[in-house]
């Protein structure tokens, strides 16, 4: 019992920047590693306080409310570099059509879930939900396969997030998307993915 599944477009979403993007966010990781320098570490600042929901609050409709991406790793580096492509996921966002207010979800008792993109609907399911620490088991079908992932569902700063483990996404992508090899973003992304482990993208959900 959990929710969001489109979502897992929305991740999609965050892997597939143009071209010109991934070489762009390249030359600023390039440049970001020789200012920072390749060894140096800061100490993160404090972080808002994270929850998780009870099963039984997850039930019924969830609005999208923005893509997010966040970084549970210790590289200053790399935390720099997030916090730049966030700026970019609005655009991301109105580029595969997902819109803040109008796309939502549908959580079921029987752990059936209901994604509704504007004309599009999608279904997954929940198989197990840890409310200790927020982890769904959700599957669903990706190109004619059964698939399986699993997304950790929090509550920050008032706000409800699904999010998945990058390299995790990549892997699956890898696994079940047939032209992965042949797809250069792809390939880019999951490169800076794999650099800095600790990466995860979802969605910000609403009541």
């Amino acid at each position: 019992m959990k929710k969001i599944l489109y979502i897992l477009a929305l991740c999609v979403a965050l892997s597939a920047t143009n071209s010109a993007q991934a070489q762009s966010l390249d030359a600023l990781l390039k440049s970001l590693s020789s200012f920072f320098g390749s060894s140096e570490q800061e100490q993160a600042p404090a972080q808002p306080k994270i929850t998780h929901p009870e099963a039984y609050e997850l039930m019924g409709r969830w609005v999208f409310d923005g893509l997010v991406m966040d970084y549970t790793g210790d590289s200053s580096l790399a935390a720099v570099a997030i916090s730049t492509l966030e700026s970019q996921l609005p655009t991301l966002a109105t580029k595969f059509n997902l819109v803040a207010g109008r796309d939502y979800i549908n959580v079921n008792e029987d752990g059936s879930i209901v994604a509704v993109r504007g004309e599009s609907k999608m279904t997954a399911y929940c198989t197990y939900y840890d409310s200790y620490s927020g982890e769904a088991s959700l599957t669903f079908n990706f190109d004619g396969k059964s698939v399986s992932i699993t997304a950790t569902i929090i509550e920050q700063d008032g706000k409800t997030k699904v999010l998945f483990n990058a390299n995790r996404l990549m892997n699956l992508l890898a696994q079940h998307y047939s032209k992965f090899n042949e797809n250069t973003t792809l390939q880019m992304a999951k490169t800076v993915i794999d650099s800095y482990p600790g990466i995860r993208v979802g969605a910000t959900m609403k009541r």
